[in-house]
């Protein structure tokens, strides 16, 4: 299925050593008056605050990269700026405006009837089946209204308030704006995007803190955050990853839709005078059996490439096209196999890169989102269950 949406060495000590800060003061665009207690944060990660009641906001020390900067408060539309910081500093003042409830607009009807059954698919694709989803738990689950079009065959999701999650696998509760998603049965396609927002758990249990530490690694390895990173410090070979040129060509073991349509039609209307000889190799089943075979097969490029030989000086990838992705210090969990029909081994990706140039960032940033998709391990794995902050670096064992 296809959806959209460190090595330690990555942040080095002088990535830290410069001072990354942005502050500002929240107003109302119409009233002009300060806005306190919005929360102000980077999505996608446990950077954030809240406005004082002066409508003030400060956020320092953080690493460098690109970030969205989020503001967030009940009974105004949500807020949001991308910027990038490399020792940068930026004061802002920013006016929220109201949100408004259109009572013209038509209604939909959430389905009911087949509430039950649509939320556990949602929460299948949404958080994910990896062993962290049994310890991963929507919160509101009221707030999620689900529609269910038969016939394009399509579950959509919407929710106005964020959803929360508690992910007591890897120790983080989230709150994620859903923005839209739209899983499509037909098209085997799943899309969502959104906004989260990460707070750490508490605990005093040093072995419930040591599990979590130990969960987020684990869920790291092999990541896209983690394959975004060591892309762009073009380290892919030190972090262990292979990646590779990927295309789909023509199946040579298959006819052209053409010519089958026309042996197919041949031999039915044969059969129907009582011409087709039983037992020929050249008959209906053999070009029905044909036709039934994939028009496309995978095909991989024999040369592994590296860092460099994907991105530019300043760092934008400007491959377009399909990428193979192994990664080869972590095997599959054994959960995934079974969905596909084989036994366990490397986890494998694939990457589609649909625009000419694809900007990557210090911190695993990049854009435009939009224009990635991934398919295979990753389509599987990379669900709210484990997804990890921008802000998360492995610790590094001693």
């Amino acid at each position: 299925m296809k959806y959209v949406l460190v090595l330690m060495s990555l942040f080095s000590t002088q990535a830290f050593a410069q001072r990354n800060a942005v502050s500002g003061i929240l107003t109302d665009a119409e009233t002009k008056e300060p806005i306190a207690f919005a929360n102000v944060f980077f999505a996608n990660t446990r950077i954030g605050v809240s406005s004082d009641e002066d409508g003030k906001f400060s956020l320092t020390g953080f690493p460098s990269g690109k970030y969205d900067l989020t503001v967030t408060f009940v009974g105004y539309n949500t807020y949001q700026q991308s910027l990038e910081f490399n020792g940068s500093e930026f004061r802002l003042t920013i006016s929220l405006t109201e949100s408004e409830i259109r009572l013209s607009e038509v209604v939909i009807k959430e389905d009911t009837t087949g509430r039950a059954n649509n939320f556990e698919t949602f929460k299948k694709h949404f958080l994910g089946e990896t062993k962290n989803s049994s310890q991963c738990k929507i919160l509101n689950p009221r707030d999620i209204h689900l529609f269910f079009d038969v016939n394009s065959n399509v579950l959509v999701a919407h929710a106005r308030v964020p959803i929360q999650i508690e992910n007591r696998a890897l120790g983080f509760k989230l709150d994620y704006y859903l923005h839209s998603f739209e899983l499509n049965f037909k098209s085997g396609m799943l899309i969502f995007l959104g906004v989260p927002a990460f707070k750490n758990l508490v605990t005093d249990k040093k072995s419930v803190q040591n599990g979590w530490e130990k969960e987020r690694l684990r869920a790291y390895n092999g990541s896209v955050t983690h394959f975004i990173r060591a892309l762009r410090s073009d380290s892919l070979i030190q972090n262990g990853f292979e990646v590779r040129k990927f295309y789909k060509i023509p199946n040579p073991e298959r006819p052209s839709q053409q010519i089958l349509n026309s042996k197919i039609k041949e031999w039915r209307l044969m059969q129907e005078n009582g011409l087709a000889k039983e037992g020929s190799k050249d008959s209906l089943g053999y070009y029905l059996n044909l036709q039934s075979k994939p028009e496309l097969i995978d095909s991989v490029g024999t040369v592994q490439l590296s860092g460099a030989e994907l991105q530019n000086s300043a760092h934008e990838v400007l491959y377009k096209g399909m990428l193979k992705i192994d990664f080869k210090k972590e095997k599959e969990e054994t959960r995934y196999p079974p969905t596909v029909g084989r036994t366990l081994k490397w986890q494998t990706s694939v990457m589609h890169i649909q625009a000419p140039r694809l900007k990557l960032y210090e911190n695993g940033y990049y854009e435009d989102i939009r224009d990635v998709f991934i398919e295979h391990y990753w389509a599987w794995s990379e669900k709210m269950s484990d997804i990890l902050p921008y802000d998360y670096r492995p610790t590094v064992s001693k």
